[in-house]
């Protein structure tokens, strides 16, 4: 059950990302800033994370969470991480 919620919570926060960026009026522009700007949190707190004991991988899941979720997905990653001990 709790890899059902996991999954149910990012594919829902998702298709929130989804519609925000369509709601835009520069779609495309929206989009790629965010990829940008969530890309850009993972890579900064991959490397500079340490300073806070949390350095998170570079893999897959990582990446394409910070990608379609930007900066909320980057934060919502270190909540979970101090808050759920994920």
């Amino acid at each position: 059950m709790e890899e059902f919620s996991f999954y149910a919570l990012w594919t829902a926060l998702g298709i929130f990302m989804l519609i925000y960026y369509l709601r835009r009026s520069h779609t495309f522009r929206s989009i790629l800033w965010g990829i940008f700007t969530g890309l850009a949190g993972l890579i900064l707190l991959h490397y500079f994370g340490g300073i806070i004991n949390f350095s998170p991988e570079l893999n897959l899941f990582n990446i394409t969470q910070a990608g379609i979720l930007g900066i909320p997905g980057v934060l919502l990653m270190l909540i979970m991480h101090f808050i759920l001990k994920i």
